[in-house]
């Protein structure tokens, strides 16, 4: 009798650190979401910034622009409109995984003894935290390529300023 009552203690024990384990790697993934999207409003908002300040600063001169500026100013825009776009996609990603519940969690809860319920809530963690990794690298991906325009066009308006200097 003693060894079983062991042996339940054991069991109670794993599955309380697998389900404090898999509530903190969906803690994580939720923490990730959170850092992304924070990433994206910043170079989002530096990119219309950068934009609109030069392009107020190029209209604010009195002489026309090189030929060579106008392209790169163009080509700054488009990143900017491509920066925007994916922007979007990368907001669009909101198929996030929410379980378990709470309702079917209090419901469980009800029926089940404190063993199964740790199991079934260390599952539900692992089955979210799965589910948004997929969608979770899809907005990071998204996000590293917001960065890498928001660097071209950095550079495309900084080499059209300067070249207009000249």
């Amino acid at each position: 009798m003693e060894k079983e009552d062991n042996e339940a203690k054991k069991l109670v024990e794993k599955l309380t650190i697998a389900c404090e384990i898999a509530e903190s790697r969906l803690s994580v993934s939720w923490d990730a979401i959170s850092s992304i999207d924070t990433k994206i409003n910043a170079a989002f908002g530096f990119a219309s910034v950068i934009l609109g300040l030069l392009a107020g600063f190029y209209s604010l001169g009195n002489n026309s622009l090189p030929l060579l500026s106008l392209y790169l100013f163009a080509l700054a825009t488009l990143a900017y409109i491509s920066l925007v776009i994916l922007s979007i996609i990368a907001y669009k990603v909101q198929k996030w995984s929410y379980r378990p519940d709470i309702k079917t969690l209090l419901d469980y809860c009800e029926n089940e003894n404190i063993v199964s319920i740790q199991e079934w809530l260390a599952n539900e963690c692992k089955i979210s935290f799965d589910d948004n990794l997929k969608s979770l690298n899809k907005k990071g991906t998204l996000a590293n390529y917001i960065l890498a325009l928001l660097a071209v066009e950095t550079i495309l308006l900084t080499a059209g300023l300067i070249y207009s200097l000249l």
